[in-house]
């Protein structure tokens, strides 16, 4: 089904890139930790190249009022609520001043399970400007219907752990209302408009800048591990602008294909459309093919996916040397 973006109502000027850490410095765990000299650097570059780290109040706010951003606006997320985040990514980010939102779940901090944060160390961190949002209660997978026999139930499933997460939030902290972000970067269609009917932004793990044409559905946000964390990734990555994506059919990505495919349309844009690339995950460079009004193309994997999620990534440059950037989720469930 085709789906138009609801638009927010960011200028067109305006954009932010959205980075989202998980673990740091625990290297047992490379698929989401960032290493210390990794998030160091990006720290650093952040501090001398002309960028502005921005709270993520002030990226809600552009999304939903159209508030202005500075122009090299970046702004760091970290989810779960891991120990290392308090022992070692707190000190770092407190020493140079920027803000940081932390994506709760609420469950194992409860829980008292030693890899997490404690409420207390929460406490103190909020003191420094840190802030705290809904990543639900237990950190299930918002598509996972296993223990479910209908729609409606997996979905009142889904509303009570956002709830419960919420509540303790609430209890525990002053948190940041009206920002989640979904366990794993899973998320499909009803669960978008769940959230959206719950009065959240949400908050994915595809790559890209948010910008003017946006889906407060699942926003963009680039994922920084051990493997993605090299500095010449970061610095196009965080110099990355929006592409000007209108529409985009299909726009959930759970499907029961294995190789499935986007058409995406694109607004007024200076980039160099004509250099644009697609990448799909674990198969490089794929075909792209132009629909003959020249805004329209489709793309999709070379090779059949297999179960899980997938990702297909495309930009495009500007003569200034930055790139306009739009990813988009597969989650394949046959």
């Amino acid at each position: 089904m085709l789906s138009v973006f609801p638009f927010v109502s960011v200028l067109a000027q305006d954009s932010v890139v959205v980075l989202m850490y998980h673990r740091f410095g625990e290297d047992q765990f490379p698929s989401t930790n960032i290493r210390v000299e990794q998030f160091e650097a990006h720290l650093a570059h952040l501090e001398s190249s002309g960028y502005e780290v921005v709270p993520m109040a002030d990226v809600l706010a552009a999304v939903s009022d159209g508030a202005a951003l500075p122009p090299r606006a970046v702004a760091i997320t970290i989810d779960d609520a891991y120990r290392s985040v308090h022992d070692v990514a707190y000190p770092l980010l407190k020493a140079r001043g920027f803000p940081f939102t932390v994506f709760v779940a609420t469950d194992p901090v409860d829980e008292g399970l030693a890899a997490y944060m404690t409420w207390d160390q929460m406490r103190r961190m909020a003191a420094d400007g840190a802030t705290f949002a809904n990543h639900g209660a237990a950190h299930r997978s918002v598509i996972d219907r296993t223990d479910v026999d209908t729609e409606e139930a997996w979905l009142a499933m889904v509303r009570t752990d956002i709830e419960k997460g919420a509540r303790r939030l609430v209890e525990e902290l002053e948190p940041l209302v009206g920002a989640f972000a979904y366990p794993y970067g899973e998320f499909d269609a009803a669960t978008g408009d769940l959230l959206t009917e719950l009065a959240y932004i949400s908050f994915g793990q595809h790559s890209g800048a948010v910008g003017p044409n946006a889906d407060i559905r699942a926003l963009p946000r680039y994922p920084m591990s051990e493997s993605f964390g090299d500095m010449d990734q970061f610095r196009t990555k965080i110099a990355s602008l929006p592409m000007p994506v209108l529409t985009t059919d299909p726009w959930d990505p759970l499907t029961s294909l294995t190789r499935p495919r986007i058409e995406i349309t694109l607004g007024e844009t200076e980039a160099r459309l004509g250099e644009l690339a697609c990448y799909v995950s674990g198969q490089g460079r794929v075909a792209v093919e132009w629909h003959e009004d020249r805004v329209r193309f489709s793309v999709g994997p070379a090779k059949s996916f297999r179960r899980g999620r997938q990702r297909v990534n495309c930009t495009a440059p500007r003569n200034d040397g930055r790139y306009l950037w739009f990813s988009h989720p597969w989650i394949v469930q046959p």
